[in-house]
């Protein structure tokens, strides 16, 4: 049976006024309080991997050069839309199912070890074939697989054991996941650029710090929740698949941009945009705490339909420009260092991250129009839209490249954000539920 039409979500509030009334709406105020709190808690180890994650981009760039940084950019740009793939969506759906029933985690958490397991070396080699054929470094296929392959072991099986607390409610022990990854990597790059300048060395002292710190992950994981039963949920497939495909849609948007300027740059272009944009990498863990703690509600809200999560979006929209807003500060005053703290090489870094930090706001709201979909079922709606927008990102990005280099991408860039924020709240705003309900 179709579910009943909700009324518009000002008169569902205007109802519950009159029914709750009172002269101090303590209950409003008191939920407030929580949610801040709860961000603010959250907020306060990922400032401490905030603190690593910058410690370790500038011992990286410093370390390695500009044109050495502006290939390791190369790879490590490529590496986060392929990390997106492995596995096959089997986290969101885990996060799916456990937030609504906790005693399915062994069978679910079974299917992520299996599929991320069965997945992660063809990518990798598919990533290798991608960056010969594309980027203009001239690094050795060697170099290529290493670098990959390390980058996406550090973070699936981050993002994985992040994944497995948020469904839980464990925010703040995701959070320490941060801490910990940035930590192991910060000295992993203290102690190899004390003596090795090289990127080829570097490729493999981060895929040994990534080997220790998936196993490290993986057994505090089996303490906390038990152990995986491994099997492959054959039936999810689909929906996992639609998961992936849109993770690796909005992945190749925030990363083509490097890929795009290696082909068309010089390394050393690359190297100074590089390190402006991973500010912005660094910039976006407000949002992404903000999102995680709204991420099982959109799920929880969805067994009623879109209504309820559009509702339940437009309610969080004051919160997530806050946090947007809070992202956008931060990067703007940090960019104006990185020529101190990088050399003279590096000074238009402070340019390109300024101007890229203006996408914060796009980006915050592009997740709660997108949120609205997935938690009520549409997710393959969410999948085709972003399919489609990645795919005009990396024309937008190689067309601005083309004409304009650097300035021409950070156009793009940000054009392309704006479009895909308007392209996912107009549909989250225009679908309605027909037929069974499609969060079940």
């Amino acid at each position: 049976m179709p579910p009943a039409a909700s009324p518009p979500f000002w008169a569902d509030r205007m109802m519950q006024a009159a029914a709750t009334w009172s002269p101090l709406p303590h209950r409003l105020v008191a939920l407030k309080a929580n949610a801040a709190t709860r961000f603010l808690t959250a907020l306060a180890p990922t400032g401490a991997a905030l603190v690593f994650q910058f410690a370790t981009f500038w011992v990286t760039a410093r370390g390695l050069g500009v044109a050495q940084f502006g290939q390791y950019a190369a790879i490590i740009a490529l590496a986060a839309i392929l990390v997106e793939i492995a596995g096959g969506g089997s986290g969101d759906l885990l996060v799916r199912a456990v937030s609504r029933d906790p005693l399915r985690m062994p069978a679910y958490f079974g299917n992520l070890v299996v599929l991320v397991a069965l997945t992660t070396a063809p990518i990798v080699m598919i990533g290798v074939l991608v960056a010969l054929a594309v980027t203009g470094s001239g690094l050795s296929p060697v170099t290529i697989a290493v670098g990959l392959l390390g980058e996406v072991i550090a973070a699936r099986v981050s993002a994985s054991s992040e994944m497995m607390m948020i469904a839980h409610g464990h925010i703040v022990r995701a959070s320490c996941v941060r801490v910990l990854t940035g930590m192991t990597r910060l000295t992993a790059a203290a102690l190899f650029f004390a003596h090795g300048r090289t990127l080829d060395g570097w490729v493999w002292v981060v895929l040994a710090q990534s080997a220790v710190l998936a196993a490290a992950l993986i057994w505090y994981l089996v303490r906390l929740y038990g152990a995986p039963r491994l099997c492959w949920l054959r039936g999810e497939t689909g929906a996992g698949l639609a998961f992936a495909l849109n993770q690796t849609a909005r992945a190749t948007q925030s990363n083509v941009d490097r890929i795009v300027l290696s082909h068309f740059a010089s390394d050393v272009a690359v190297g100074i945009y590089a390190a402006g944009s991973r500010l912005l990498v660094i910039g976006l863990f407000p949002i992404q705490v903000m999102t995680r703690m709204l991420y099982p509600n959109f799920f929880r809200h969805g067994v009623n339909g879109i209504a309820a999560t559009r509702r339940y979006a437009l309610r969080c929209i004051p919160a997530m420009l806050g946090a947007s807003l809070l992202s956008l500060l931060a990067i703007m005053i940090a960019a104006q260092a990185l020529p101190v703290l990088l050399g003279r090489d590096f000074a238009g870094s402070r340019h390109a991250a300024s101007l890229l930090a203006l996408a914060m706001p796009l980006i915050g709201l592009q997740y709660l129009g997108a949120d609205t979909l997935t938690g009520a079922g549409y997710q393959h709606i969410r999948a085709v839209i972003s399919v489609i927008a990645s795919g005009m990102f990396g024309l937008a990005m190689a067309l601005g490249a083309h004409i304009a280099g650097v300035n021409g991408v950070i156009a793009a860039f940000l054009g392309s954000h704006f479009a895909f924020m308007v392209a996912m709240w107009t549909a989250a705003l225009i679908v309605r539920d027909s037929g069974a309900s499609l969060a079940a």
